[in-house]
């Protein structure tokens, strides 16, 4: 049994552990422990937590790649889920936590948030902060990597050049959230360009399509109009569309969001 354990904020080195005069240090994923190499210095200054007994059902091998990266938003596991705070490779786990901290964040910015004035990316940044800041070290930090989605035959490739269209980005939103639309035909042209650029440039690491949503949100109930959250069916090709959005061709995106928002006024 692992007797003494350090719950940190940190990801690396849970503890460290004594035998023949050498230390060794140690790591947790879920639930288990796995021997890597030493951690950072500034690590080792703020854990100095020893065991005296490793108990072999705990200990399994680093499932994580990229260990010794210095740019932690590369260390991923196989199945592509993040290095995180809650120690695991489970995706789904992960899902749900996330889940719920952008369900504590739209609740915050409803009673919070001053929608009468316009505002920009770092806006933004500062929301997927918010949602990310005990899931993922990097929360509200730009992506650093290329990432990739689909097939290999099919796959989409976001590059890390696409961060340069942030200033134009950041340009669009505050003309947008400076204006006032009460035309459902108006706010949805320029919602379906601004989520579309948005998920092109991919900002961040995880999580682009919660934040590209709940901005939705706070632009539509910030005109009066009922929150959508962006409940997709399959039926509704979401991703066929924002592939549209990314040629520039905005009507398919446009389309969702006028058919989502007439559904939420229907059924109040």
């Amino acid at each position: 049994m692992v007797e003494h354990t350090t719950k940190t904020k940190y990801l690396l080195y849970s503890f460290k552990y004594k035998k023949d005069s050498k230390y060794s240090y140690w790591y947790e994923t879920d639930n288990s422990y796995f021997k890597e190499t030493k951690p950072p210095k500034t690590i080792l200054d703020k854990i100095t937590k020893e065991i005296k007994k490793l108990d072999d059902e705990k200990i399994s091998i680093n499932p994580w790649q990229e260990w010794k990266s210095n740019d932690i938003q590369k260390i991923i596991t196989h199945s592509g889920v993040c290095l995180n705070y809650l120690k695991s490779t489970d995706g789904e786990y992960i899902q749900k936590k996330e889940d719920l901290k952008l369900l504590e964040l739209y609740s915050y910015l409803v009673d919070n948030f001053d929608i009468s004035k316009a505002f920009g990316f770092k806006t933004v940044q500062e929301w997927h902060e918010q949602i990310f800041a005990t899931i993922y070290p990097f929360a509200g930090k730009l992506r650093t990597v290329a990432m990739s989605k689909g097939s290999e035959s099919e796959a989409w490739i976001w590059r890390v050049e696409f961060l340069n269209g942030i200033p134009e980005l950041d340009a669009l939103m505050k003309d947008i959230t400076k204006k006032d639309y009460d035309d459902i035909d108006a706010i949805t042209r320029d919602l379906s360009q601004l989520i579309s650029d948005f998920l092109f440039i991919h900002p961040f690491r995880e999580g682009n399509g919660r934040v590209s949503r709940l901005l939705c949100d706070i632009i539509l109930a910030k005109n009066g109009f009922p929150m959508i959250g962006l409940s997709l069916k399959k039926e509704d090709n979401y991703i066929k569309r924002v592939h549209s959005g990314y040629e520039c061709d905005y009507k398919p995106m446009q389309e969702l969001l006028k058919v989502k928002i007439l559904e939420e006024i229907k059924s109040e």
